[in-house]
């Protein structure tokens, strides 16, 4: 699945309304979603020192300041820090967390390691150092296959591997290496919270120039 994009975001949530449910001090509960229906909806829930978030595309629960607002609210658009913020977290729903195995990020890494391995070879030079690189470039597609279909057969293929059968490439340095990334409903989420702080902070607003 690909990563959100802010403008991918903004389209889920086009139609989204806020209903302030709870709104006292740092103890607040707030229901984001499209009128009629649950369809990518979410609940904001604070207390001293905790937020979370549930709702259809996932649970976190974060952890850092008294009011939680004051450590996600972003004055300047839709800034989101993903490394920092899963620094924060205490909790998050089974099966799906704030990263995981990426066939993305595996094929970076190894294409990275390929042409690190192929700048080794002089190839062109000869038939013997252009087979080499064939049976490297070879040898590096079938494992990114095996990532697409399998994990667990692509991490058994990884702790068998043999430069001697597997197209001359040295993989000593593999356990080295993250194959995680963040995962889409994760990041969602991230834009979700900041959505949803703009969205009570014009609400509180509009209420304060009432009064």
């Amino acid at each position: 699945m690909k990563t959100p994009t802010l403008e991918q975001f903004l389209k889920d949530i086009a139609s989204h309304q806020l209903t302030v449910n709870l709104d006292q001090g740092v103890f607040r509960d707030l229901t984001i979603a499209r009128p009629n229906t649950v369809s990518m909806h979410y609940n904001i829930t604070t207390r001293p020192g905790y937020l979370v978030i549930t709702g259809d595309m996932g649970s976190f629960v974060f952890t850092r300041l008294n009011d939680m607002f004051k450590f996600f609210r972003s004055d300047d658009g839709y800034e989101i820090n993903l490394g920092y913020w899963e620094e924060k977290l205490e909790a998050v729903n089974r099966g799906n967390g704030a990263q995981a195995f990426s066939v993305d990020t595996v094929s970076q890494i190894l294409k990275d390691h390929l042409n690190d391995h192929l700048e080794g070879l002089d190839c062109g030079h000869s038939t013997s150092d252009e087979a080499k690189a064939e049976e490297a470039k070879e040898a590096i597609q079938n494992l990114i296959g095996l990532a697409e279909s399998d994990e667990h057969d692509f991490y058994s293929k990884l702790r068998e591997w043999d430069p001697k059968y597997d197209g001359g490439v040295d993989m000593e340095c593999w356990w080295e290496w993250d194959f995680k990334d963040y995962t889409y409903h994760y990041i969602w989420c991230c834009y979700a919270i900041v959505h949803a702080i703009k969205l009570y902070d014009a609400e509180m607003s509009k209420e304060q120039s009432h009064v």
